[in-house]
């Protein structure tokens, strides 16, 4: 560290730019999409496993219903901003991407625990894997929630 980078008293600035979010910050629609996203992140896992093994892309649904999932959630977000911003728009682009993206894995993932049900089943697998997904979601919810609240633009 040099000295332009310490105060004049020899103390380290802090940055007060990122603050840690509140429960205010939280939003109904946003803890919605927390746990939604940890449902199909933890379904998503069994997604990737089950493409390891062999199983093919598009097996638990035709893809035009993926490419329908990624239509719904862009409207969805779109309606929900109220407005055709683009910031409204890069964040409606960013949603579908991300959250299709888990819904095609979560539904092939569902469709392979179907098949071998045992896979969650065993020593509580699936509760392990789901409490690891809810952590992950909420870490990126908070993480979101602090990027937001340093830049009240987007909001």
């Amino acid at each position: 560290m040099t000295q332009s980078e310490t105060d004049s008293d020899g103390s380290i600035p802090v940055d007060e730019s990122l603050t840690p979010p509140s429960a205010s910050d939280t939003s109904g629609y946003g803890l919605m999409l927390t746990l939604v996203g940890a449902i199909l992140l933890a379904l998503a896992y069994y997604g990737v496993i089950g493409m390891q093994s062999g199983r093919a892309l598009g097996s638990a649904l035709p893809e035009p219903f993926y490419l329908l999932a990624f239509a719904i959630l862009f409207v969805i977000e779109i309606l929900n901003q109220r407005t055709l911003s683009p910031v409204a728009f890069g964040r409606a682009i960013a949603l579908s991407v991300v959250y299709g993206g888990l819904f095609v894995f979560a539904a092939e993932g569902g469709a392979y625990i179907w098949e071998f049900p045992s896979l969650v089943l065993i020593n509580y697998r699936g509760i392990t894997v789901f409490a690891i997904s809810l952590v992950a979601a909420v870490l990126l919810y908070a993480g979101y929630l602090t990027v937001v609240e340093t830049d009240t633009s987007v909001r």
